[in-house]
């Protein structure tokens, strides 16, 4: 693989595809700066050594914080200028988001949202790919245009379509 000699953020890189995801990036010689809230759905013992695992390689750092502290997120792009957001974590569980609806909406649309505001604002470009097309070789490139934040929020804040009609 080609060093491109780039910085990558990976949010959820306590999880299982984001440790792999970090992982194969540190392989290739890239920077990684890992997020993670480590929270207790599952095994912390488990994120835990997943995370020391990739602080064996020279080009990791690690935050840990929760994606909803909005000046925490401003503060990691900030200070370490990453160059490519590789966006994965989330809280998982439907049945989870059903018993604790304000955890689910915290991580995964509150988060989410404050990811898209500090790319928005610190990042000369924005490419949302389809899971399909994500390709984990670091050498993949995106070719569009920059985005605004008012077509990312009309992408996402459109009604829901009646499939009736």
């Amino acid at each position: 693989m080609e060093n491109n000699n780039k910085t990558y953020l990976i949010t959820g890189a306590a999880g299982f595809i984001g440790f792999h995801v970090a992982r194969r990036y540190l392989e290739a010689g890239q920077q990684v700066i890992g997020f993670d809230n480590i929270n207790d759905y599952y095994s912390v013992q488990l994120k835990e050594d997943r995370l020391d695992l990739l602080k064996d390689y020279p080009g990791f750092s690690f935050v840990e914080g929760d994606l909803k502290d909005r000046e925490l997120v401003a503060r990691v792009f900030s200070n370490y200028r990453p160059e490519i957001v590789i966006h994965l974590a989330a809280q998982a569980g439907v049945r989870y988001s059903l018993e604790n609806p304000h955890a689910y909406v915290d991580s995964n649309l509150v988060g989410f949202l404050n990811i898209l505001e500090a790319v928005a604002i610190m990042m000369s470009s924005i490419c949302f790919l389809p899971p399909q097309v994500l390709s984990m070789e670091p050498t993949a490139r995106c070719h569009l245009r920059p985005l605004t934040m008012s077509i990312i929020l009309s992408v996402f804040m459109q009604p829901p379509r009646n499939p009736m009609s």
